[in-house]
C-alpha cells in the first residue's frame, strides 16, 4: 500500500494549479446561456421538476442531474460569480482525482497512474503551452546531431586508408534513432491536449454539464475495474526458468472481499446518473465493455453478465427520455448537427492525426513543382511518419496503450456529428491520458535505445574452445 502513497500525493498536487486557476470574473454570469438558464431556474423554483421535463434551456435535452448544481449555486451564491467559478473548479478537481482512481484499478501501475493523472491535470491549463514546440525542436535537433555524429564516427577515421563499403541503413543505424525522433515529435503535440479545455471547463459555467457527467462516468468505470481486478480469477502465464521463485517474503494478492458485489452495483448507479447528466454518456456501456475486454486480454476471467445490466441502462434512459422530453429535433439541435468531411477529420484526429496534413497536401497538388519548395509535402511526410513511429512506441506496452486509445475514441464518437465545442473532449481526454502516458513511456525507451552504444558481435568461439573437456 505504501507505493500507492506516491500516486495519491501526485494526484493531490496535480489539483493545486487547477484550484489556483478558478474563475472569479463577473463575466461568468454574463454569458447568454448562463443568464437564461439561471433566469428559468429562478422563475420555476422547483429543482425536482427537472427529472420529469426538459432542462432549463428547453432544447430537448434530459439533464436533471447536471441542472442540480445550477440550482445549488443559485441558492448559495445568487449573483456572486466567484461561487459558480469555484463549483466548476471543484468538479474538475474531482475528475482529476477520479482519473487517478480509474488508472490505479485498470493498470495497477504507480508510474502510469501518476503519469495519467498529472497529464490530465496539465490539460486543464492548456498542456505544455509554449514548451511543446521546444520538444519538437529537440526531436529535429536529435535527428541532425545523430546523423552527423554517426557519419563522422563511421567514415572519418577510415578516410586515410580507403573508403569503406557504404550501407547507410546499417552504418547510420536509422532503424534505431529515426523512430525515436518521430515518436518524440508526435509526443510534443500529444502533450498539448485540447487548447480550449481550460476555457470551456473552468471559465464557462455551462461546461459543468460535461464535468458532472465525467464524474459519474469515471466512478462507474473505476468501480467496475476494481471489481474485476480484485475478484476475477486470473490465468497466470506458465513460469519460465528466468522468473523469480516465490518465497516467504513474496507479496500475495488478498482474496476478494465478501462485499465485492457492491462495486458493480455502484458502477450501475453511477452510470444511470451519468446518463441523466449529459447525452455523451450513452457511450459509457461501450467504455465499460472496453474495460472488460482489456482485463480479458490480460488474462483475467471477467464476468460478462454484468454487461447486460450496463447496456440495459441505455434502454431505461431511452424510455425516460421519450416520456419526458419532446422527441422532435429542436432548433438548437438542428443547428448543431453536421455531416461531411468535418466529421471524419474529427474522428481521425483521435485515430491518425496526420490525416489532415495528408489531405492538405493532396489539395495542394495543383501547385505543381512549386509544392516542392513549401512545407506541405515535407510536413505531411514527417507528420505521417511521426504518427507511425508513435504507434511503434505505444505498442511497446500495447495492452494498456490500446485500452486508453480505444476508450478515448469511443467516448468521443457520437460528438463528431456535432459542431465542435471543446468540452465534448473532456471525458475522452480523461481516458486518453492513459494512452499518452504509455506513449511517453515507449518514447523514453526508444530514446534510450537510440543513444545507447550499438551491440557488438561476440568473436567466434573456437571449436573446441581452449580448456574445454574433450568430446567423443
Amino acid at each position: 500500500m505504501k507505493r500507492w502513497g506516491t500516486a495519491l500525493i501526485v494526484a493531490v498536487l496535480s489539483c493545486i494549479p487547477v484550484l489556483l486557476r478558478h474563475a472569479t470574473s463577473p463575466a461568468l454570469l454574463a454569458d447568454s446561456d448562463t443568464a437564461f438558464l439561471l433566469k428559468v431556474i429562478r422563475e420555476k423554483r422547483a429543482p425536482i421538476s427537472w427529472f420529469t421535463s426538459d432542462w432549463p434551456l428547453g432544447n430537448h435535452f434530459y439533464r436533471p442531474i447536471s441542472t442540480l448544481p445550477f440550482e445549488l449555486d443559485n441558492r448559495l451564491y445568487g449573483d456572486s460569480a466567484a461561487g459558480y467559478g469555484w463549483t466548476n473548479c471543484l468538479l474538475c478537481v474531482a475528475c482529476i482525482l477520479l482519473v487517478a482512481w480509474l488508472w490505479r484499478e485498470v493498470t495497477d501501475s504507480v508510474a502510469l497512474t501518476c503519469g495519467g493523472t498529472a497529464l490530465f491535470a496539465l490539460w486543464h491549463w492548456n498542456g505544455l503551452g509554449r514548451i511543446s514546440p521546444w520538444i519538437a525542436l529537440l526531436a529535429q535537433a536529435f535527428v541532425a546531431v545523430s546523423f552527423f555524429w554517426r557519419l563522422l564516427r563511421r567514415y572519418v577515421p577510415s578516410l586515410a586508408v580507403g573508403r569503406p563499403k557504404v550501407n547507410l541503413w546499417r552504418d547510420m543505424e536509422w532503424g534505431r534513432w529515426l523512430p525515436a525522433c518521430g515518436a518524440l515529435y508526435f509526443l510534443s503535440g500529444a502533450l498539448d491536449g485540447i487548447v480550449g479545455l481550460q476555457f470551456r471547463m473552468i471559465d464557462w459555467i455551462p461546461g459543468r454539464t460535461a464535468s458532472v457527467m465525467t464524474v459519474f462516468c469515471l466512478i462507474s468505470m473505476a468501480a467496475y475495474a476494481r471489481y474485476e481486478r480484485t475478484s476475477a480469477r486470473f490465468d497466470p502465464v506458465r513460469p519460465t526458468a528466468t522468473d523469480e521463485p516465490a518465497t516467504k517474503s513474496s507479496v500475495q494478492d488478498a482474496g476478494p472481499s465478501r462485499a465485492n458485489w457492491a462495486w458493480p452495483i455502484l458502477a450501475t448507479l453511477s452510470g444511470a446518473l451519468a446518463l441523466a447528466s449529459y447525452e455523451q454518456a450513452v457511450m459509457l456501456p461501450t467504455a465499460l465493455l472496453g474495460i472488460a475486454v482489456s482485463f480479458r486480454i490480460r488474462r483475467f476471467r471477467v464476468r460478462w453478465g454484468w454487461q447486460v445490466g450496463f447496456w440495459s441502462l441505455l434502454v431505461a434512459y431511452w424510455l425516460v427520455r421519450h416520456a419526458y422530453v419532446p422527441s422532435d429535433v429542436s432548433g438548437y439541435q438542428a443547428q448543431q448537427f453536421r455531416s461531411g468531411p468535418g466529421v471524419y477529420f474529427s474522428l481521425l484526429a483521435y485515430l491518425f492525426p496526420a490525416a489532415s496534413s495528408i489531405y492538405l497536401f493532396f489539395k495542394s497538388l495543383d501547385l505543381g513543382w512549386t509544392l516542392l519548395i513549401t512545407d506541405r509535402l515535407y510536413g505531411a511526410v514527417w507528420f505521417a511518419y511521426s504518427n507511425l513511429a508513435s504507434l511503434q512506441a505505444a505498442l511497446r506496452h500495447w495492452q494498456l496503450a490500446l485500452t486508453g486509445f480505444a476508450l478515448s475514441f469511443f467516448a468521443y464518437l457520437p460528438m463528431a456529428w456535432l459542431n465542435q465545442f471543446d468540452h465534448y473532449h473532456y471525458w475522452p481526454m480523461a481516458l486518453r491520458s492513459l494512452y499518452v502516458s504509455c506513449l511517453a513511456w515507449g518514447v523514453w525507451e526508444l530514446c534510450v535505445i537510440a543513444v545507447s552504444p550499438p551491440a557488438r558481435q561476440a568473436p567466434e568461439r573456437l571449436a573446441p574452445a581452449p580448456g574445454s573437456l574433450p568430446h567423443p
